[in-house]
């Protein structure tokens, strides 16, 4: 007892520092940001010193990403980062060509489910993207100490705002509940080559994989957008792992905090 006393108060003052820090090392980096990489398409690798591809920074990109890319930041709020939307692009776009619908958990404002819709209709498929969220922000059942988030949290937003958003689209569908229960509404015997699973929480992403791993076709992919960061290492991290310990595949670790599952 004697030792935890002797370092709460350490993790305290770790804690206070870091806030004191957070602010002026945000003004300093949207600044070098600013300067060194909107705008570039090869901008510095920290902490390497080396330049590397990054089109999500270069805003005159007229690759099928960047296409992609700049209508769904025009059409709304763009939360996910730009590196992670690369990805995103570049998994769903290979998923394209394979036979399966398509799905995303965790749908909030709509950035990347934009993304995603974009990129299958420049591929010209007639999949099906399934929009899985409740729309009312985290469930009663979400554990802050676990998952970093509380009941209620990302609560501002609704289905008709995204719908509204993505009108232009054909072959969308929104599933609006709470996972897994919304599953109930797919076909049984649906099959799926890609899903971008957002949604956090220990519970529904394991359900995520649960149902839709036995679901995915040969070469489908599922993307987790939250595995690396270290907020949600007992939540969407320890979900994954402890799913993916009982199959044959091992989850791929992406630099950008996303791990991929190919099936």
């Amino acid at each position: 007892m004697s030792r935890e006393r002797a370092v709460a108060p350490r993790s305290v003052a770790k804690g206070r520092i870091a806030r004191v820090l957070e602010s002026p090392w945000r003004a300093t980096w949207a600044l070098i940001e600013r300067v060194l990489y909107q705008g570039h398409l090869y901008t510095w690798l920290v902490p390497y010193g080396v330049r590397v591809l990054t089109p999500w920074n270069h805003p005159a990109d007229r690759t099928a990403f960047g296409h992609a890319y700049r209508v769904a930041r025009e059409g709304g709020p763009m939360l996910v980062s730009g590196d992670r939307c690369f990805m995103l692009h570049q998994f769903a776009l290979r998923a394209a060509t394979l036979p399966g619908d398509m799905a995303e958990c965790g749908v909030f404002t709509g950035g990347t489910a934009h993304l995603i819709a974009e990129t299958l209709g420049a591929a010209g498929t007639g999949a099906t993207l399934h929009l899985f969220d409740s729309f009312a922000g985290m469930p009663t059942w979400a554990e802050p100490s676990r998952d970093a988030f509380a009941p209620g949290d990302f609560a501002d937003t609704s289905a008709a705002m995204v719908r509204a958003r993505l009108r232009p689209y054909r072959g969308v569908r929104f599933h609006v509940g709470f996972v897994p229960d919304t599953f109930a509404e797919l076909d049984g015997n649906a099959r799926f080559s890609f899903v971008h699973a957002d949604m956090d929480l220990y519970p529904s992403t394991r359900a995520i994989c649960e149902w839709f791993w036995p679901r995915m076709v040969p070469g489908g992919v599922i993307v987790f957008d939250d595995y690396g960061f270290w907020p949600l290492r007992h939540a969407a991290k320890a979900a994954i792992d402890d799913f993916f310990a009982e199959q044959a595949t091992v989850p791929i670790v992406l630099p950008t905090g996303q791990a991929v599952a190919l099936k």
